[in-house]
C-alpha cells in the first residue's frame, strides 16, 4: 500500500511539475515582452543571470546557463546592440570579456521584476504569509536538490 501511495504521489508530482514548468515558461514570455518587446525569453533569462553574476565572464555565464557558447555569444551581441548589455575587457585576463548590464538594461529588468511580483502576488492573494513562506522554502529545497 505504501509503495502504491508513493507511486501515485510521484505520478501526481510529475504532472504538477510539468504544468508548473509550462506556466513558468508562459510567465517568462510575458515578462520578456515587458523587459523589451523584441526580447526572446532566453535573452531575458540571460539578462537576469548577468545581473546576478555581474561582472561575469562569458565562459562563466555559459557554465551557469548550461548551454553552448555560440547561442550565448549571439544573444549577448544582440543585447549589446539593444543597449541592454555591455562588454568590457577583463583587466586580469586580456583574453576574457566581462559582461554587465547597462543602466537601460537594469531599468528594463526592474520594470519586469515589478510586474512579475504583481503577477505572483495576484496568484497567491488567498494564501497566508506562512503558506507563501512554506511554498518558497519547498521550491528552494527542490531547486537545490535538482541543481
Amino acid at each position: 500500500m505504501v509503495a502504491t501511495d508513493t507511486s501515485d504521489a510521484l505520478d501526481n508530482l510529475e504532472k504538477e511539475l510539468v504544468t508548473f514548468g509550462r506556466r513558468l515558461r508562459s510567465l517568462q514570455r510575458t515578462l520578456s515582452d515587458e523587459a523589451h518587446p523584441d526580447l526572446e525569453p532566453a535573452q531575458y533569462a540571460l539578462l537576469n543571470h548577468v545581473e546576478e553574476l555581474a561582472p561575469v565572464r562569458m565562459a562563466d555565464l555559459v557554465a551557469a546557463l548550461e548551454v553552448d557558447k555560440g547561442p550565448v555569444s549571439r544573444a549577448c551581441a544582440r543585447l549589446e546592440e539593444e543597449g541592454l548589455l555591455k562588454r568590457a575587457a577583463d583587466k586580469s585576463d586580456a583574453r576574457a570579456t566581462l559582461l554587465t548590464l547597462t543602466a537601460a538594461g537594469k531599468r528594463k529588468l526592474a520594470a519586469a521584476r515589478k510586474k512579475r511580483h504583481k503577477v505572483i502576488e495576484d496568484l497567491l492573494k488567498d494564501w497566508s504569509p506562512a503558506q507563501v513562506k512554506t511554498f518558497a522554502s519547498q521550491v528552494s529545497r527542490f531547486n537545490k536538490l535538482a541543481g
